[in-house]
């Protein structure tokens, strides 16, 4: 890790391997931030919202205790410690709902973070909502750096869904053409930097921001 790299909520969390209390914060903030992953992972298993949530709070709960595992260094990027530990927790649950229809004792089961068993789609699945879940916070934040009417005028510019020319756009904000088209530009490039330092929050070294930009753009496009 280079010396000008600042460390992020996850870099903290492998340093200290979830143990301290920063570290914890760190961690809690994580899971808060890609709640949504989580629930749709579950509910694609043909959970209701409400089972798919209250598995989801047991699943953080276990994360947040130490109870799957600490992170080791080494892991990578905090989108796959998760997805893993949450194969593997899917993996109990369903263990445990057997042995309590045999009434018999729950099975241990072992698990690797990179290698818990499930389908590609289930990856898919989860790394696309991972990924919208990424946008939204950086369009929150963007949104909060801007004055609220100039950026209800030009977000759809963001996405190109934009209905109006820029000139409307122009007039509605008693601003000229090419301011329009500069705050625009202004506008796109800080929402890419603000994307980037989320997923830069994500991962254990810098030299995987640019990979797993690419990686979750790529599940984006795929939807």
């Amino acid at each position: 890790m280079t010396s000008s790299f600042h460390p992020t909520r996850w870099t903290l969390v492998l340093r200290a391997r979830g143990e301290g209390d920063e570290a914890k914060a760190a961690l809690s903030d994580l899971c808060e931030a890609y709640y949504a992953p989580v629930v749709g992972f579950l509910k694609r298993e043909g959970r209701s919202e409400d089972a798919a949530r209250e598995l989801a709070h047991g699943f953080f709960e276990s994360v947040l205790s130490g109870g799957l595992g600490a992170p080791e260094p080494g892991r990578g990027r905090f989108r796959s410690y998760l997805l893993g530990a949450l194969k593997h927790f899917r993996s109990k649950h369903r263990a445990a709902a057997l042995a309590g229809k045999r009434g018999g004792a729950v099975e241990h089961v072992e698990w690797d973070l990179a290698n818990d068993a499930g389908t590609a789609d289930d990856a898919l699945g989860f790394d696309r909502e991972w990924a919208l879940a990424l946008i939204g916070r950086a369009l929150v934040a963007l949104e909060a750096e801007e004055k609220p009417e100039r950026f209800r005028v030009l977000k759809p510019w963001l996405n190109g869904d934009a209905d109006v020319s820029q000139a409307e756009a122009a007039r509605e904000l008693g601003m000229s053409g090419t301011a329009v088209k500069v705050a625009i530009h202004r506008l796109r490039v800080r929402f890419r930097e603000l994307i980037r330092a989320e997923v830069a929050a994500t991962v254990g070294d810098p030299a995987e921001v640019a990979d797993e930009l690419r990686h979750l753009i790529a599940v984006v496009g795929s939807g």
